[in-house]
């Protein structure tokens, strides 16, 4: 099968996949809205945010250097594993002893009304969340995109269900919603590590650190981390500004629409999943250019074409969600713009990251998280829900603009091939899904 042709499979696969986890992801949203309401929603919004920020804060890019080294083959994937699970458990209770450390002092400063016993509880699932997050990769890194989306249909899947039985049918409220992300997370792990370590048959003898590989993870995963974390806070900190300026209530009504707004983006992560590893092995700049252009040109016409689509039919939601939520649908009006550029500005960060240039990420974050923050303090306080919305738009579409640039300087290749759809990529699909080879693959799976 030929690269570009494996390219489109890889991507077809992890598009199904996602697809499936767009639908259950979905769901969640709406059951969780509509039975916990908005305040509960916001309170549930503020938590779970706080143990995805901490494993943001401790992993120290190890999951980016993960798919770079893996992908490259310089080091193999079963010591992948190994040295992954021991780190991923030191830096997981790392996170539990921060996590309870700024609960204790910084608590009532940066969770106003939301309570403490929850707070702790959500730390349980930092050390599930690490190891999934560095083992996930070591399938990114060697391509197996089947047990790749697996993993995450798995998470959503009994979430799904734990919420259905814990909020909807036993009334556990906020408490059983928490229960239900925590145990997503650890159905999660249980099958990563039941399927690695039946399929590698890894023996307790070979458990030991390789010093060189993590000394070299370290040194290329600190460039992407800081990236990571600043790009991380420019997506959520306006949740945390809402709350301190405003009310759970505010944060639950904003966080719906934010959350049914990235769930639009599922199809091009699917595709910017496999461009990562696969620009990463590839030998020359003229491939890599070409392989990025196609795929951001048709990212930006699909994802224009689809926020139109979202825009006209959205206001139909507010019956479902339920009236806590009437201001759902025009916050994520205002957020479809910005939601629209930032699947193309993701698809050209990963193809910088893969060309080794992680550092131009991190500084256009550190511009980006400033740039976030003053917008949201200064439009919050006055304009609530509708402020954080307008900020985080006009952040998304500033990232877009500067990566935009970016991209032309490093690749050399100009704004038209990268951004404008044209005839022949039209006929480049159309020839690619009438290869036999490829659609009876697609048949058999």
């Amino acid at each position: 099968m030929s690269r570009k042709n494996s390219f489109l499979k890889d991507s077809f696969i992890t598009l199904v996949r996602q697809g499936t986890s767009i639908v259950i992801g979905t769901l969640l949203i709406v059951i969780i809205a509509r039975v916990l309401g908005g305040e509960l929603q916001g309170q549930y919004a503020l938590i779970i945010t706080f143990p995805t920020l901490l494993v943001t804060f401790i992993n120290f890019g190890l999951n980016t250097s993960t798919v770079y080294y893996v992908s490259k083959g310089e080091i193999d994937p079963r010591e992948a594993f190994v040295n992954n699970f021991i780190i991923g458990i030191i830096l997981g209770f790392v996170g539990v002893a921060a996590g309870a450390s700024f609960i204790y002092l910084y608590g009532g400063l940066a969770f106003p009304n939301v309570p403490f016993k929850a707070l702790y509880l959500i730390l349980l699932v930092v050390p599930v969340m690490v190891l999934n997050s560095l083992f996930q990769t070591i399938f990114q890194g060697i391509q197996d995109f089947k047990i790749f989306n697996t993993i995450l249909v798995i998470t959503q899947v009994t979430n799904l269900l734990l919420v259905i039985v814990l909020i909807v049918l036993l009334d556990f409220e906020l408490i059983g919603a928490l229960m239900a992300f925590t145990f997503g997370h650890l159905a999660t792990l249980i099958f990563i590590l039941a399927f690695f370590i039946n399929k590698y048959k890894i023996p307790l003898t070979s458990i030991r650190l390789n010093f060189s590989y993590i000394k070299k993870s370290f040194r290329y995963g600190f460039k992407s981390y800081l990236s990571n974390l600043v790009t991380f806070l420019n997506y959520r900190i306006n949740i945390y500004i809402l709350g301190f300026f405003v009310n759970p209530l505010a944060v639950g009504v904003y966080f719906t629409a934010l959350n049914l707004g990235e769930k639009l983006s599922v199809f091009t992560q699917s595709i910017s999943t496999v461009l990562l590893p696969r620009i990463a092995s590839m030998a020359t700049k003229e491939e890599r250019n070409k392989l990025t252009s196609i795929v951001s040109r048709f990212t930006l016409i699909f994802m224009i074409l689809f926020a139109v689509f979202v825009f006209l039919i959205i206001d139909f939601i507010t019956p479902i969600l339920g009236n806590d939520y009437i201001e759902t649908p025009f916050l994520l009006k205002i957020l479809l713009p910005g939601i629209s550029l930032l699947a193309v500005e993701k698809i050209l960060s990963n193809d910088i990251a893969a060309r080794g240039k992680p550092e131009v990420n991190m500084y256009v974050s550190i511009f980006n998280v400033i740039t976030s923050t003053a917008l949201n303090i200064m439009l919050i306080p006055e304009f609530k829900a509708v402020g954080a919305a307008i900020a985080t738009s006009i952040s998304y579409s500033l990232s877009f603009l500067i990566k935009a640039f970016l991209f032309r300087k490093i690749s050399g290749e100009n704004f038209i091939n990268f951004l404008l759809i044209k005839k022949e990529d039209f006929n480049l699909i159309s020839s690619l899904l009438k290869r036999q080879n490829f659609v009876n693959k697609m048949k058999r799976q």
